[in-house]
């Protein structure tokens, strides 16, 4: 609130040569505040602890843009005349240094403080431990070093390796009575702990504590949203893909036009998709791979360079346009704009296989986007994403569904996140093991 407070007067003073005038502070003071309601939006005062600086920078330079637009297209409709254009970007650049500069010695007050900490990881076998270390090491900012792997064995193992640590991460295929003891001998000896969740960890992370008599008892509310809150989701739905769609109408023209032109077929595709509670609907999409791509295939998903995406193509995964269409598919009432991807039955159906509670991501309507596709990139297990996909269901908010939109726009200007599926890497995976088995006689 500061720096943005700042940022104005110094404009004003920039611009003008004197102060700003009294009457305009308590205007001026509203805008600041307004400003950073947008800046809650996009995410900015969630913890960042853990995260890389870029993707914090990120944040402030698009969420002060988004700012900038609101504040000039209101000052404009109730014209407010020392709210000009030339303040406005003046302030924009003054709040970028001061909140560059702020977070910047916060981010690495942080990182000093909890950055580096020597993380074992407890899993059943090698494999487990590789894809953990390997999401370990691409934490930016150099938060985490691997102090190596122990399979579970018995406890005076465990306490030994966890003597020489800061942390453990406990894979989610250890079964729940060794994740108990995990639990209570970290707390005995006042180690931080990383649990993986599985669906009971996440279902009670919104009970409600409650006495029964002389009984403290948890109530844990149904895995679905209520009739109240599917209204307001719905009502919400209806007004802002209309406007979305307004918005997004030069786009939508444009690519109806030029993808026929740089590829054999149509600019829209459809495909059944599996929706609220298991029920089919066709879903509505730009085309961005060539015509009849899986004829010869069958159902597979996109690979890192896969060969079937066209150049256009690449263009509008990368930036989510390909989405668009699905605006038809909210207004009919098959999706939401926010919710879990909408999948097909083929690899549903795989899926369960490897996860038996996988079909509860399917409580409530699938979406454009969604906490999964913010959180994490395309190539992300989906073992991952149903997990992203519960919390989202399990933590719903019509406020959360507002951030996730905005942030959706930060997802859009980072093309990682679109990459597909990357293919097995077995020297990165040779390399890693070499580090874990290292680090783990190093302890020993």
């Amino acid at each position: 609130m500061v720096c943005i407070h700042l940022g104005y007067v110094t404009a004003y003073w920039l611009l003008n040569g004197e102060s700003l005038p009294s009457h305009a502070t308590y205007i001026e003071l509203g805008v600041s505040a307004a400003v950073c309601v947008v800046l809650y939006l996009f995410g900015l005062y969630t913890s960042w602890q853990r995260r890389s600086f870029q993707q914090l920078a990120g944040t402030i330079v698009v969420s002060l843009g988004a700012a900038a637009v609101f504040i000039s297209a209101t000052v404009s409709f109730f014209s407010v005349t020392f709210f000009s254009l030339p303040l406005i970007i003046v302030a924009f650049i003054g709040h970028m240094i001061l909140l560059l500069s702020s977070r910047f010695v916060m981010w690495q007050g942080l990182r000093l403080l909890y950055g580096r900490k020597k993380v074992l990881i407890i899993a059943e076998d090698e494999s487990s431990s590789l894809a953990l270390a390997d999401k370990l090491l691409s934490c930016s900012g150099r938060w985490f070093a691997i102090g190596g792997w122990l399979p579970w064995k018995d406890e005076r193992q465990l306490k030994e390796g966890l003597q020489a640590t800061d942390a453990v991460l406990i894979s989610p295929s250890i079964n729940e009575q060794q994740k108990r003891e995990i639990v209570r001998l970290c707390i005995k000896l006042e180690k931080e702990m990383l649990v993986v969740p599985q669906l009971f960890e996440i279902t009670i992370g919104r009970s409600v504590h409650q006495q029964v008599d002389d009984t403290l008892v948890l109530s844990i509310p149904p895995f679905k949203m209520s009739r109240c809150q599917r209204a307001v989701k719905r009502l919400f739905d209806l007004v802002a893909s209309l406007v979305i769609a307004v918005a997004a109408s030069p786009f939508i023209i444009g690519l109806m036009v030029f993808i026929p032109l740089t590829s054999k077929g149509p600019a829209l595709f459809k495909q059944e998709r599996i929706g609220r509670e298991g029920k089919p609907y066709q879903i509505y999409k730009f085309r961005s791979m060539v015509q009849h791509a899986e004829q010869q295939t069958g159902p597979v998903m996109a690979t890192e360079f896969d060969p079937r995406i066209t150049f256009l193509g690449r263009w509008i995964r990368a930036t989510r346009l390909d989405e668009l269409p699905q605006l038809y598919n909210v207004i009919k009432g098959d999706m939401s704009l926010v919710g879990p991807r909408p999948e097909r039955k083929f690899f549903i159906d795989q899926f369960q296989q490897q996860l038996p509670d996988y079909s509860y991501r399917m409580a409530v309507k699938p979406g454009v986007t969604g906490l999964a596709q913010v959180m994490a990139k395309y190539s992300t297990s989906a073992e991952d994403k149903w997990r992203f996909d519960l919390m989202y269901i399990r933590h719903y908010s019509f406020t959360a569904d507002i951030k996730i939109l905005l942030q959706t726009v930060l997802v859009m200007l980072q093309r990682k996140q679109a990459n597909g599926i990357q293919k097995n890497n077995h020297q990165k995976e040779q390399q890693l093991l070499q580090l874990l088995r290292q680090d783990e006689a190093a302890g020993q």
